[in-house]
């Protein structure tokens, strides 16, 4: 895939690959925007139009019983302004969404473009355009698709500046590594990314007074941004109950927490721990050889302090972390092949060596830092997990992808992780936009993996994925130039490749853009939990309100909520319960436990007030989730329920409760 001349990039959009582009443009377009506002809030959509609501009423977003909420304030206002405009509560936040999915696909190009010419622009395009991933999180009336907007056009900005030494490109990649902090809490990435155009151009890290300013400066955006990410401004000491005891965790099934880090358990083992000064020996032995070769006769303080930090990542078993530094470093030219050969960095290989052997002989030999009654194969698994476990890239990236779309996720990780072994091994051949996309890549997903997000899911690296698809074709147009030699027939197999490819893909699925506005499609009927937690389940709110619209006597009926959403649509609803020992109970009580922060309805929070509560009305109706109803009906007399309604997919239900005599 050659590099574009002028000409060629006239001509593009009107060769056959840019006529296909734009006829994927023009489907991905109806897709997102076709019927966009036509079902109910998501549950994660239905606190931000919450949060909206209250934005429009105090002119901030605050809780109406204290608190903010502060995630995606850009979009909350945004969100208000267009709702001010006559826009319903569901369309407004999605348009948003919809709108950056397209304002990303110009960035896309552009990055292509240098990345790899015009086909590999194109078919980045294309691809972005009918993603079925990429079209719902653009249905999704969230944080995910702007940020992944702001991001690409800030990476574009980002090599104008260090790659073209355009200055003016610097105003616009800071103010989008701001404006991220406004539109999701991993802005952060960007905050931290402005630090490394310095580095970047001076790879030795002796850098001039200009560069110090530049760092200096760009810090101080640091001080907001790990405020805005780290404050929890939505909840108080006053908002749980005074009697409140902090439920038990309930214990992880998962056989990854079934452990700790070994190094935590060594000083539990005094023989051990005094033979950790051997693999300690080796690591300062190297680390003084490699600081003095670094330093002599040509000044290296950033590759001195690099090698430094990856020996203390493997005395400390973070083999994944130590690996990781020195692939970024050889991409930003810190380091370079020639001097990580063997016969330069020998102490290097010889300390990690070392310390790996130190850390599995350790791990075998002892039991305290796993649970028991493990077979030798499972200690061995586990104690791999721990030679990776920070960052976490195991179980918050490969695992929830593996798990959701397992042909894209292993294709991506074959494809972008050719090119990033590519980029290590042949350095000189590779160019630097390559490499400094690789290097941020790289540096973007250890930081999405360390930053222990609340669940593990896909949808927190959406913004990388772009970059990965455009990593992936690149590596499609080598191999097929590798094969048929550096020729028109050799472009257009690439092209076919990528697109074969794609449409083997769980991402490519036409049914479901056809039919994207569906009932099936959009409460994802018939399509399994882990393909549907990729896409985000959807749950009909409305269809329960609606019931309860035609079978609710106001005055004399009773309703509970305990679905988040439903009270959305059914405003005249007159508690909301949640049990106390339920996970959600501290983030949901505000008021000391009195009321239910997102629908500001009283809250009942224990089993013996929800029985009082079931007396006084002529009937009571409980709006239930049905993986959580059997604790509370279990509390009633047999035969003192009666299930009414449930929802088509399943996930909602309403009981009719007689009072217990």
């Amino acid at each position: 895939m050659a590099s574009d001349s002028t000409s060629e990039s006239r001509s593009a959009w009107l060769s056959p690959l840019g006529l296909l582009t734009m006829a994927c443009i023009g489907v991905g377009v109806l897709a997102r925007f076709w019927h966009l506002g036509k079902w109910p809030l998501a549950i994660d959509e239905y606190y931000f139009a919450q949060s909206v609501q209250n934005l429009l009423h105090f002119g901030f977003p605050k809780f109406a019983c204290g608190g903010y909420y502060v995630r995606g304030l850009l979009l909350q206002y945004a969100s208000a302004g267009l709702q001010l405009a006559g826009l319903s509560a569901e369309l407004a936040p999605r348009l948003i969404a919809a709108v950056c999915t397209l304002v990303t696909l110009p960035a896309a190009y552009q990055i292509g473009r240098r990345l790899g010419g015009r086909d590999v622009a194109l078919l980045a395009v294309a691809v972005l355009a009918l993603s079925v991933w990429e079209v719902e999180i653009g249905r999704f009336g969230r944080m995910y698709a702007p940020f992944q907007a702001v991001f690409l056009w800030y990476v574009f900005f980002f090599l104008q500046y260090v790659i073209d030494g355009r200055r003016r490109a610097l105003l616009p990649m800071l103010v989008l590594s701001a404006a991220g902090l406004a539109v999701w809490e991993g802005g952060i990435f960007l905050v931290v990314t402005n630090l490394l155009p310095p580095f970047i151009r001076h790879p030795d890290g002796r850098l001039s007074g200009r560069d110090i300013a530049y760092l200096v400066g760009c810090s101080l955006l640091l001080i907001p941004a790990y405020y805005l990410t780290m404050a929890d401004l939505r909840t108080s000491d006053t908002d749980l109950p005074a009697d409140y005891v902090d439920a038990t965790d309930t214990p992880s099934q998962s056989r990854l927490d079934a452990a700790i880090p070994p190094f935590k358990t060594l000083k539990s083992h005094l023989g051990w721990a005094a033979a950790f000064l051997v693999p300690l020996g080796f690591v300062i032995w190297a680390a003084v050889r490699q600081v003095r070769t670094r330093l002599q006769p040509r000044a290296q303080p950033l590759a001195a302090l690099g090698v430094v930090f990856v020996l203390g990542c493997a005395a400390l078993q973070q083999f994944e972390l130590a690996v990781g530094l020195l692939v970024i470093m050889v991409l930003l030219g810190v380091l370079t092949t020639e001097s990580l050969s063997p016969a330069t960095a020998r102490p290097l290989y010889i300390a990690v060596l070392v310390c790996a052997v130190f850390w599995v002989v350790f791990g075998i030999s002892t039991h305290d830092w796993h649970a028991p009654g493990l077979s030798p194969l499972q200690t061995l698994f586990l104690l791999g997990y721990e030679f990776v476990r920070f960052p976490d890239t195991a179980r918050q990236v490969a695992m929830p992808w593996a798990r959701t779309v397992p042909l894209l996720s292993l294709g991506l990780l074959i494809l972008v992780g050719a090119n990033i072994l590519r980029g290590v091994l042949r350095y000189r051949n590779t160019s630097p936009v390559e490499r400094i996309l690789l290097a941020l890549f790289v540096v973007l997903i250890l930081a999405a993996a360390a930053s222990n997000p609340p669940r593990q899911e896909t949808r927190y690296v959406f913004f990388l994925y772009p970059l990965a698809l455009l990593f992936s074709i690149v590596t499609f147009g080598r191999l097929m130039r590798a094969l048929l030699g550096d020729s028109p027939l050799g472009a257009r197999a690439a092209v076919a490749v990528c697109l074969v490819a794609f449409v083997l893909s769980e991402d490519f699925r036409p049914q479901h853009l056809w039919n994207i506005d569906s009932e099936a499609v959009n409460f994802r009927i018939g399509m399994g939990a882990r393909l549907s937690s990729h896409y985000h389940p959807r749950s009909d709110t409305r269809a329960a309100a609606t019931w309860l619209q035609a079978h609710a006597v106001p005055g004399e009926d009773r309703v509970i909520i305990s679905y988040p959403g439903v009270d959305f649509y059914y405003p005249k609803s007159d508690y909301y319960f949640v049990a106390d020992s339920d996970p959600r109970f501290e983030s949901w009580a505000c008021s000391r436990g009195t009321v239910q922060r997102w629908s500001n309805l009283p809250m009942i929070h224990s089993y013996a007030a929800l029985q009082a509560k079931l007396t006084g009305a002529r009937r009571v109706w409980m709006v239930l989730e049905p993986s959580r109803m059997q604790p509370i009906l279990a509390t009633l007399p047999p035969g003192h329920w009666t299930l009414e309604w449930t929802s088509r997919e399943h996930d909602i239900v309403i009981v009719s409760v007689r009072a217990p005599h």
